[in-house]
């Protein structure tokens, strides 16, 4: 059965979700259970960002949703969900996490937007309503992950080939020799083994090229910009041996993971072409304990998506995975704040001009507590939250810093769809001072996409003169 909730829904009776006890049944099997464990246990679940741990949010210490309660009492079960949307799957119940922002009807323009720009994918009006959008979401990850493992190079593998001429460059194949070449016509048939990058790999993702381009907007997916091109040609022309009759074969070569030490991108691709390949047979769920689906951190999500728009505002993004844009608190330890902008001072006095220098902090769970008429700022910050914050404007130094979070475009604001709000006063730190705000991205309801992503254009340019 089909249930849909949103993300972060501070709990929600099984029985109003239009969950049967075979449903909390299926659930129950995977619920409470860590991020870590599950992907762990399920290849045909997918979990962004892949790497998991390296992004000091504890994605993979996450559940995707909590149960709580009496199975015999559906509507006293609580479903409870974190901060992870999209689908997931076990046998045949299937659940929709959507983002909280999504429309009453479901349509989810806020998860598709943002994937939309940190996958960058360019399409002009994004139909998600009138398709299967499991698969949507599964093709929306495709070229990102293709131009990542290309980046490696082209996967070569050891392949075994039959052939039959007089150049014997391998070991030759007394049973097929007689068969084939009695009597004796020159030829000789051997079996030779050779390095190639036309192998089971490629041909999966060659594959899947061929599959995406039979879905409407497959074409546009497959041509939004002219790295992704390049990599499609590159698979096409590597791929000579394709044959659409092999398609079962070459999914049944790919079951296996790729372990390969070098090229380390291939095995998320491998992962997700078998998805988009399979989709069909996993989502009937034959199988009692198959877990299946697609799900990404809106945490990490929130933070790509506003890479997008405040890296060409003069930010700095830094990457804790790749070690690049930190910033020192003394010889041999650094910190990664979301994002920043000016340049660190190693030795400063009040003189110095620090009026560039601004640090902002990514947050994308409800903000409890929070009162915009009211003059108690700390309602918006944790403990941890404030003195991080602080720390980060001392060791820049910085005059400025603030969350920078998305909230619920409520009745009263829906008239103004594009104003940010902040708290009514940056509240001024004593000791070295400073003015510490928040800035919260009002997340509008449009009846359609392109009515939406209007409005976030407008936002991206009020975000950016925040500075």
């Amino acid at each position: 059965m089909n249930l849909c909730t949103t993300d972060n829904n501070r709990g929600k009776s099984f029985a109003s979700l239009g969950g049967i006890k075979s449903d909390y049944q299926n659930l129950n099997k995977i619920a409470n259970t860590t991020v870590e464990v599950l992907i762990k246990n399920n290849p045909s679940l997918l979990i962004f960002p892949q790497v998991l741990g390296v992004h000091d949010d504890d994605i993979d210490k996450q559940v995707i949703f909590n149960i709580h309660g009496n199975p015999e009492q559906l509507e006293n079960v609580i479903l409870t969900t974190s901060n992870l949307m999209g689908f997931i799957g076990i046998g045949d119940t299937h659940l929709k996490i959507a983002s909280r922002f999504s429309s009453q009807d479901q349509n989810d323009n806020f998860m598709h937007y943002m994937l939309q720009k940190v996958f960058s994918i360019n399409l002009f009006d994004w139909k998600h309503q009138d398709s299967d959008g499991e698969l949507d979401l599964l093709m929306f990850a495709f070229p990102s992950l293709l131009k990542k493992a290309l980046a490696q190079g082209l996967f070569k593998q050891y392949q075994t080939f039959k052939r039959n001429d007089a150049n014997v460059k391998g070991v030759i194949d007394v049973n097929r020799h007689i068969r084939l070449n009695m009597p004796f016509s020159g030829n000789i048939a051997y079996n030779s083994r050779e390095r190639t990058f036309d192998n089971s790999v490629t041909e999966l993702i060659r594959h899947t090229i061929e599959y995406i381009k039979t879905k409407p907007y497959g074409k546009e997916l497959l041509n939004s910009d002219n790295e992704i091109k390049k990599c499609v040609q590159e698979i096409l022309e590597s791929t000579q041996s394709y044959n659409l009759q092999n398609r079962e074969k070459v999914i049944a070569r790919n079951l296996k993971p790729i372990t390969h030490p070098y090229y380390t991108a291939y095995k998320p691709l491998q992962k997700l072409c078998l998805s988009i390949l399979r989709h069909k047979k996993i989502g009937f769920g034959n199988a009692k304990n198959k877990v299946y689906g697609i799900l990404f951190d809106g945490a990490w999500l929130w933070e790509e998506y506003l890479a997008t728009v405040l890296i060409p505002a003069g930010f700095k993004h830094p990457r804790n995975k790749a070690g690049t844009g930190s910033i020192s608190v003394y010889s041999g330890n650094t910190r990664y704040p979301d994002f920043y902008k000016g340049k660190q001072i190693s030795n400063w006095n009040v003189e110095q001009d620090m009026s560039e220098n601004f640090v902002l902090d990514a947050k994308y769970k409800h903000l409890d507590n929070h009162k915009p008429d009211s003059d108690e700022i700390t309602g918006y910050f944790s403990r941890d939250v404030l003195h991080q914050l602080i720390t980060y404007m001392y060791i820049m130094p910085a005059k400025r810093a603030g969350l920078i979070y998305p909230y619920d475009n409520d009745d009263e604001n829906r008239t103004k769809p594009n104003v940010i709000r902040t708290t009514p006063e940056s509240r001024h730190l004593f000791g070295y001072g400073g003015e510490i705000s928040t800035y919260g991205i009002p997340i509008p309801i449009t009846d359609s996409y392109n009515k939406f992503t209007a409005f976030m254009h407008e936002l991206e340019q009020k975000i950016k003169i925040l500075s």
